[in-house]
């Protein structure tokens, strides 16, 4: 147990460690995946000839977030985030800890394909119910790193750290603002969750043979999972900023989102669920207006989309 609590906090640290190294472009993602675009895009070909827009990469983005805020505002929200992580993990750990499985040291190779089924069963339940509540007791501080972050959009200045910020969602609020964006957070989590465990289970037990080649399986069918759920990463980010009085979360910036179903809808409308998804190569991909000498324009996507949704 001694060994199993020990493995469970460094790998708590471990996480809080990578994410505070990678914060500046977590930061530049989040401010990404709401809509706002500081940097103008540029008109380029893809790999395949293909003349389109694109979007400067996350790194310039970067610096633009350093040459107005300088090296230290490249960290804002990062004490909220760490803290955020930080609860989550413990959580998660505590609740693996309650939940025990019968049998679970045996060797795969010694159990029968029923054995294995209830033990991937019973273990991606145990990790579900884990990562809920993991989710639900840290949902309060990923609110308040989200808005902190957001707050560059329009430079309120109202979320200065975790105390005053909480007071802020209290007073605007009420209890229900410190879970702004719950429910599709926890669906996106739990959704990636269910299929990468699904689809690792059974192309290791049913596909693959080699040990060595099955090492890799994981990694990779996780990443694949992530990336078809992570629509829903955008939209609970932005509905964790929507319902405040940031001038991120007014219109035109932002259409008032009476829901995150409604937030899908719209985003899907204009195509632009998978925003942040990209780190390099991002191409725009909502609407485009022509000029009289045919010269492609971008316009404010979220006034479209309001004029859209109206």
């Amino acid at each position: 147990m001694a060994k199993a609590e020990e493995s469970g906090w460094m790998n708590v640290m471990v996480r809080v460690g990578l994410n505070a190294c990678t914060h500046p472009i977590e930061y530049a993602k989040v401010l990404i995946q709401i809509g706002h675009e500081p940097l103008p895009a540029y008109k380029s070909r893809t790999i395949f000839g293909k003349e389109k827009l694109f979007y400067p990469s996350i790194f310039s983005y970067i610096r633009h977030i350093k040459a107005r805020d300088g090296f230290v505002g490249c960290y804002n929200g990062l004490v909220p985030k760490l803290s955020s992580n930080i609860v989550s993990g413990l959580v998660f750990q505590r609740v693996v800890e309650i939940i025990p499985i019968k049998d679970d040291d045996r060797d795969p190779d010694d159990l029968s394909k029923n054995e294995k089924c209830i033990r991937f069963v019973k273990r991606t339940g145990r990790e579900t119910a884990a990562r809920c509540a993991a989710i639900l007791v840290s949902q309060p501080l990923h609110v308040i790193a989200v808005r902190t972050m957001a707050q560059f959009v329009g430079q309120d200045g109202a979320y200065t750290n975790v105390f005053t910020s909480a007071v802020v969602i209290y007073r605007e609020e009420g209890v229900l603002g410190f879970f702004a964006g719950l429910i599709p957070r926890i669906l996106c989590d739990i959704g990636a969750l269910w299929l990468s465990n699904t689809l690792v289970f059974c192309i290791n037990n049913y596909v693959i043979e080699d040990k060595d080649v099955k090492t890799y399986v994981t990694g990779t069918v996780k990443f694949l999972a992530s990336a078809m759920w992570y629509p829903l990463q955008v939209v609970s980010t932005c509905m964790s900023v929507t319902g405040s009085d940031l001038v991120a979360a007014q219109p035109p910036l932002m259409p008032r989102y009476a829901s995150w179903t409604e937030c899908y809808s719209q985003l899907k409308s204009i195509g632009c669920l998978k925003r942040g998804s990209t780190l390099l190569w991002r191409t725009y991909t909502g609407p485009v207006l022509m000029t009289l000498a045919g010269a492609p324009v971008v316009p404010d996507t979220m006034l479209f989309a309001k004029t859209k949704l109206n």
